[in-house]
């Protein structure tokens, strides 16, 4: 990614940007870590290495003469996010039931992993369970958070149950025992059903497992399995037995886990990991399993820490997309082409017609979204690239990067302009208004200064940007081809594209401005929008949580949506970038499949649970509610003295090393103290 240039020395500005880099608000650590501050923060698997000098890391279909330094990828909410997928395999059952979870521990359970000492004292622990399992880039306590989806996923709200497991390559001297230790001063060791360390270490037990409360260890058949997670689950669904001591029955009683695993298959098994190569080996796919994103950032009081990262450490949304998924896997078909659903409706509503079609704009109109720097691209609209004080980008450049695929043929542009203009007018004689409504942190002028350098504003009537800005405005409308902006009413309602949608439902002159002021008379596609219902309105977005509000109180919810899908690919001179997406990125079918659901949404039925009936398509499901806990200020305390924090081996020769000693007690030291690796 393209370095990010240092605002002038003992600048408010630039004092500002090192504490958003390194999230701390702690100086001293900032300023050690004042040269991360140009490499900025990496979300996700994004790599951050330059193109090599042979171009072998560049993808087909960049640009002649690219720039000589990759650009930056500046939409990152969607890469700090966890993704789930099942594979599509001949002769798989998708109706076979999800029956057991099992999650990686270190940075998955944990965000960062450092191993408890018998000598460390209550305060000792207390700060290494912060470091470990609180995330200081969410509100409320994510150790809470975590425990209350841990016992969502073990019994779900139609009361089917699952088994929960820990399968970890953690290197601990302490084994298996170490890491039960670390689960249980976090209080989330009751939780699961047994723990299994790998490879098999001798003189150590290799495995622990939960009965009547109490755990005790045993020896599973690490060896036997294979040296690849992929392999050891599919030994654990042939052989439940061998890795659940608990399912030899002593008293003649079925118990719960002799229900859940007795007929378990691979197909009722998902991982939940922060490394993709375990979902897979040379002999076994699994066919379920959740990908935990990884990024870079400097940490509390340990400093800048690689590859870190924990369900739910920068989003909230990971608990409720893990949870989902487990529930519904059918839904998150591991594929690159978009899918549509309608919810079930009324006989009297099931036909009624799409009148508005909102689109996101990060990785569902762009791949991926690079935003010029020059501050004029923010805040002056019809801005271009030739009015940056300091040369960039090209507008070809910023198209490039922004909205062509290297991976179809053709232009992707022409083709999305083409597919807004058959929205809009419509095959069947139904008019039609075409929005936006996206996250993305530029603003609504930027966002507008990239789609009018593309050609592709013309069919939008208005943009709306989420959370709304105290120096900004939030939406901006168009009337005769002029773009203004205004401030629709966004911080009025929790902040869900479900529940805002929910609103524009109910109040569409305070989202459309054409209407409240009389512009809408000649348009019949806006003057459809004064009666509109919940089933007129279609959202195009990549990521699933924004289809269901995570509100206890309003339960708003999408009931006509298209999921766009998201993919980890090379590309063109940015090296490997995780959660892309993009209409039509690898799939011309894409337009075609959009063009129809908006047609005729009807013939897209919700896949319910294929075991449970049509009961299940209309359950609804709120989101994790989170729970306050204790300030958790970063640069807070410091490591205790030598500690290391641990990596999984196998992992080495795929990641940077991950091992680090701390030798210092005292903060102050931190500004100056070197990282070495053990």
């Amino acid at each position: 990614m393209r370095c990010i240039p240092c605002l002038p020395r003992g600048s408010s500005e630039e004092h500002s940007r090192c504490r958003h880099l390194c999230g701390c608000g702690c100086l001293p650590l900032c300023m050690r870590n004042y040269l991360t501050c140009c490499w900025g923060r990496r979300g996700g698997d994004d790599a951050r290495h330059s193109p090599s000098i042979n171009g072998s890391q560049l993808s087909t279909g960049s640009s002649s003469g690219p720039p000589a330094q990759p650009h930056e990828r500046t939409s990152k909410h969607s890469t700090f996010r966890l993704r789930c997928a099942e594979r599509s395999v001949p002769g798989m059952d998708n109706s076979y039931p999800v029956k057991l979870i099992v999650f990686d521990f270190d940075e998955t359970i944990s965000m960062v992993t450092f191993m408890a000492k018998d000598s460390d004292t209550p305060a000792e622990r207390q700060l290494l369970r912060d470091i470990n399992f609180e995330s200081p880039w969410v509100d409320g306590s994510r150790l809470e958070k975590l425990k209350q989806l841990l016992q969502a996923l073990a019994k779900g709200e139609d009361g089917r149950e699952r088994a929960l497991t820990i399968l970890t390559k953690n290197s601990n001297r302490n084994g298996i025992s170490g890491v039960l230790q670390l689960l249980t001063d976090a209080d989330l060791a009751r939780f699961f059903d047994a723990m299994w360390i790998m490879p098999a270490r001798p003189g150590q037990h290799s495995g622990v497992y939960q009965e009547d409360g109490k755990w005790k260890f045993f020896d599973p058949p690490i060896d036997k399995a294979g040296q690849f997670k992929a392999d050891v689950l599919q030994h654990v669904a042939t052989n439940p037995q061998e890795w659940f001591p608990q399912l030899l029955s002593r008293n003649g009683k079925i118990s719960r886990l002799q229900r859940l695993l007795m007929d378990l298959r691979m197909e009722g098994v998902v991982l939940v990991d922060d490394q993709r190569f375990n979902f897979q080996s040379e002999t076994t796919q699994l066919l379920r399993y959740c990908k935990v994103a990884r990024y870079d950032a400097a940490y509390r009081c340990v400093g800048f820490q690689k590859d870190m990262g924990g369900i739910g450490a920068h989003s909230d949304a990971d608990y409720e997309t893990l949870r989902r998924f487990v529930e519904d896997p059918w839904m998150c078909k591991e594929t690159l082409q978009v899918r549509c659903s309608a919810r079930p409706l009324p006989a009297e509503q099931e036909r009624n017609p799409v009148k508005l079609v909102v689109f996101d704009f990060d990785e569902t109109l762009t791949m991926a979204t690079f935003m010029p720097r020059d501050e004029g691209c923010e805040n002056t609209m019809g801005w271009l690239p030739s009015d940056a004080l300091v040369p960039e980008w090209t507008a070809a450049d910023l198209i490039q990067y922004n909205f062509e695929s290297p991976w179809a043929s053709g232009s992707r542009v022409a083709r999305l302009q083409s597919l807004f203009k058959s929205l809009v007018h419509g095959s069947l004689g139904q008019p039609r208004a075409l929005a936006i409504l996206t996250r993305n942190q530029s603003g609504v002028v930027a966002v507008l200064n990239l789609l009018r350098i593309a050609g592709l504003d013309q069919h939008f009537s208005v943009i709306w940007t989420m959370p709304a800005k105290p120096d900004g405005a939030a939406g901006a409308y168009q009337v005769d081809g002029q773009w203004t902006t205004f401030d629709p009413p966004v911080s009025a309602w929790h902040d869900h594209k479900a529940d805002l949608l929910a609103n524009v439902v109910t109040q569409p002159e305070a989202w459309f401005p054409q209407l409240a002021n009389g512009k809408a008379s000649d348009e019949p596609r806006l003057g459809s929008l004064r009666h509109l219902s919940l089933e007129n309105v279609v959202l195009v977005d990549d990521e699933r949580a924004n289809f269901r509000t995570d509100s206890e109180q309003s339960m708003a919810r999408v009931l006509r949506y298209c999921k766009v899908a998201r993919y980890d690919e090379n590309y063109r001179n940015c090296g490997s970038l995780n959660q892309m997406g993009g209409i039509g990125a690898h799939s011309e079918a894409d337009y075609e499949t959009l063009q129809s659901f908006v047609e005729q949404p009807w013939n897209f039925p919700y896949e319910p649970s294929p075991g449970l009936g049509v009961a299940a398509a209309s359950a609804f499901h709120t989101g994790a509610a989170g729970a306050g806990g204790a300030n958790l200020g970063e640069g807070e305390g410091h490591v205790p003295e030598g500690r290391q924090r641990e990596v999984e081996p196998q992992e080495l020769e795929r990641k940077l090393p991950r091992v680090r000693t701390f030798g210092s007690p005292d903060l102050s030291s931190f500004a100056t103290l070197p990282l070495s690796t053990a």
